[in-house]
């Protein structure tokens, strides 16, 4: 082979690549624009500082929106999500301070917290066919109403010391909570793309009928996602007292809509079948990015809402481009 056509041959290649790549995550060069933008509006956009608060602060949304995004990809939703955080923080934060400042008894809390509502939304969706939208919400009141009647006149319960130390300890510049993220988001795309389980779920999305068909069990496996997504939410809900130094009733107001944003914008379709967690990943970081570039430019927080939700838009429209690029590739 002549090198003219070696050469031809790598640029069709790395082409492919690209082009692959601007498929499966259209929301990376969006990405970096927003950062070449702030960057260039705002000063020291990109120190190491700024990019440690934009970890810390993100990791419980991340943790919720893996679950999540196991949720969406069966064409449910979970809209408790956030306040099971709530429910679980306050719980858990609860009992250590009654137990004399115990982590583990505080963390056995917050995940089985999470584990009883994942429970609840899975039996009576999965197993009761009720809408998810519906039973995911009155779950929603219901663990909103736990978390304040729990703390002492809708305040927070304050964590021990030692837990708020552990907080700011961090591994190369990296918090430590945030590595833990990191490493479910390595777990649970292993568990998506390489299990029988994972590809059940997206078959479960992508085509309930043919799932049954094929011997798929589509209410437990409906069952489990949302078990997953109230274990997650629990444990997020524990991140977030070492976060913020307090279980807070009202820490997870603010974060339904960035959990499912980032979900959505990631690429993962609302109507199932479709999706990663990597893809989630990657929509928080530019939650992360653009709230941090828009608070550093003083843009109020309403205003935020409106671009915010212009970018849901954006993201729920490239996701459709994706799902229906991919249902023709498969005819």
């Amino acid at each position: 082979m002549s090198e003219t056509n070696q050469i031809e041959l790598n640029k069709r290649k790395y082409g492919t690549f690209a082009g692959d790549f601007l498929k499966s995550y259209p929301t990376v060069p969006i990405i970096l624009i927003m950062i070449i933008g702030f960057s260039l509006t705002t000063r020291n956009f990109l120190t190491a500082g700024t990019i440690r608060t934009m970890m810390a602060v993100n990791t419980v949304s991340l943790i919720a929106a893996i679950g999540e995004t196991f949720v969406l990809l069966t064409g449910g939703i979970d809209l408790s999500v956030s306040t099971v955080i709530s429910a679980s923080a306050v719980i858990s934060a609860t009992l250590m301070e009654m137990t004399g400042a115990n982590i583990l008894v505080g963390i056995l809390a917050s995940v089985i917290v999470g584990l009883i509502f994942g429970t609840i939304n899975g039996v009576l969706i999965g197993y009761g066919r009720m809408t998810p939208f519906i039973t995911t919400m009155d779950t929603n009141l219901i663990a909103r109403g736990i978390a304040f009647i729990l703390s002492t006149d809708g305040r927070g319960v304050k964590a021990s010391r030692e837990l708020v130390k552990f907080g700011f300890k961090s591994f190369m510049g990296i918090p430590l909570f945030t590595l833990i993220g990191l490493f479910l988001v390595l777990v649970f795309s292993i568990l998506l793309k390489q299990t029988l389980w994972g590809r059940k779920v997206i078959l479960t999305g992508s085509n309930p009928t043919a799932a049954k068909y094929s011997g798929i069990n589509t209410a437990r496996t409906e069952m489990s996602v949302y078990v997953l997504s109230g274990l997650l939410a629990g444990i997020a809900g524990f991140i977030s007292i070492i976060n913020l130094g307090a279980g807070i009733p009202g820490v997870g107001d603010k974060l339904l809509l960035i959990i499912i944003a980032a979900v959505v914008l990631g690429g993962t379709s609302m109507t199932g079948g479709e999706g990663s967690v990597l893809r989630t990943l990657i929509g928080i970081v530019l939650l992360a990015v653009l709230t941090q570039g828009l608070d550093r430019l003083h843009v109020e927080f309403y205003d935020q809402f409106i671009i915010l939700g212009l970018l849901i838009f954006l993201g729920n429209s490239l996701s459709i481009r994706i799902t229906t690029k991919s249902s023709k590739a498969m005819h």
